[in-house]
């Protein structure tokens, strides 16, 4: 519904500056890349091959089928995954194997070192939940900037690079696995290279670069439950069941509840209606018997938010995540350290909740126009959009509700 950073950079100079996108993933890509980008790349976990669509083009570049060739998930499958450093020197990690990791290659590979050759040609979704699915993405990110000779033009050129691998091994694993903490250091690798890249390419201090993420990470249930900490799973599927059943029983109106997303009970209004009930006396009844769970901290009607006794933090970030006609009906807020049950819900973990440790995200900005320094004050992912803007002279993104983190512009 609104333009990107990469919207705004092309019409401010006549849609002469390009803007690619590149991702693992579909949205990865294109979001960031906006509604007018030259292009957007995502892999396609059925072929192994970057793809594209016809929004864009009807033939993929010869620069791109080149690559598609060159079938570097199998280059990466055959080599299998082992520690990067001696296992040992992994202190920031549980023990290898835990009951509450998940099991991605199998059944019978529950440690280190990881065999992948038997994916090869079989199943190119896998190299996602690995660290190699972060370099196969920087690989497809230097042959656009080389291909496409992005900033080598007389306009400013974006590439937006989204790195999903680490959202992979971080749900299967666990912020607190060997696996995770040997994704980001070989991340840590990949990203010198990158810039290393650049800084031949484009040219040392020719380019800027901001880095974020678009949400943090809850610690595995069973890992708090193992060092004593709060935490615990919220069923959601039992939950529907549940609550479909009993108002059935009260209200007489099948199916009432059509789903639970993010944490949002969305309610069936067509099937409400047809049955003459009274949704806001439902509606009432719902939060009332969903407040006796466990794991639910508070539950209340999303139309009475603005009653609602919250902390202020908490109820700013709720009301700017609120859209009418694609939110849910009731908000249901876990109790810090608690998980919706993800998978199996024996184990892995995920997000998506108030607390810092999933709102909590890296902001780093580099290169061109910035300088040295750092700040200990509240900044937002919505400053981003204004910094950049405000950096590149062109107007804020039609969206923009960030303020310019001044402290980083020199």
């Amino acid at each position: 519904m609104v333009t990107t950073i990469g919207d705004e950079i092309r019409l401010a100079t006549n849609f002469r500056s390009k803007v690619i996108g590149v991702a693992l993933k579909d949205r990865g890509s294109i979001l960031p890349a906006g509604h007018s980008a030259n292009a957007a790349y995502w892999y396609d976990v059925t072929t192994g091959n970057w793809i594209t669509s016809t929004y864009y083009m009807n033939n993929l570049p010869k620069w791109v089928s080149d690559l598609n060739a060159k079938k570097l998930v199998n280059e990466y499958y055959e080599q299998g995954w082992n520690t990067t450093y001696p296992i040992a020197s992994y202190t920031q990690s549980t023990s290898d194997e835990k009951d509450y990791e998940n099991k991605p290659f199998g059944a019978d590979q529950t440690k280190f070192p990881y065999s992948l050759k038997q994916f090869e040609g079989k199943n190119y979704q896998l190299i996602a939940t690995t660290p190699f699915g972060n370099t196969m993405t920087l690989e497809m990110a230097k042959a656009a900037l080389d291909n496409e000779q992005l900033g080598k033009g007389t306009e400013t050129d974006m590439l937006c690079v989204s790195l999903s691998s680490t959202d992979y091994v971080g749900h299967s694993f666990g912020p607190n696995s060997i696996e995770t903490e040997d994704t980001y250091l070989r991340l840590d690798k990949d990203l010198g290279a990158f810039i290393s890249y650049l800084d031949e390419k484009v040219g040392v201090g020719q380019y800027t670069l901001f880095l974020s993420a678009d949400h943090g990470v809850a610690h595995v249930p069973g890992f708090m439950k193992e060092n004593k900490l709060p935490g615990g799973l919220f069923v959601e599927s039992e939950l529907i069941k549940t609550l479909n059943s009993k108002l059935k029983e009260v209200f007489l109106v099948d199916k009432a509840v059509s789903g639970i997303l993010n944490y949002q009970i969305h309610l069936n209004h067509s099937a409400i209606d047809s049955a003459n009930a009274d949704e806001k006396a439902m509606a009432a009844w719902i939060v009332k018997y969903v407040q006796q769970n466990e794991a639910v901290s508070q539950v209340f009607s999303l139309k009475d938010i603005a009653n609602t006794p919250l902390n202020t933090k908490m109820k700013d970030m709720l009301i700017n995540g609120y859209y009418p006609t694609r939110s849910g009906d009731i908000q249901i807020v876990l109790k810090p350290g608690y998980i919706e049950a993800y998978g199996s819900g024996k184990a892995g973990t995920t997000h998506g909740l108030w607390a810092p440790y999933d709102a909590h995200i890296p902001c780093l900005f580099y290169g061109w126009g910035i300088k040295q320094g750092h700040t200990n004050k509240e900044t937002y992912m919505t400053d981003i959009a204004a910094t950049i803007t405000a950096l590149l002279h062109v107007q804020m993104p039609s969206g923009c509700i960030g303020k310019v983190v001044d402290e980083a512009l020199k």
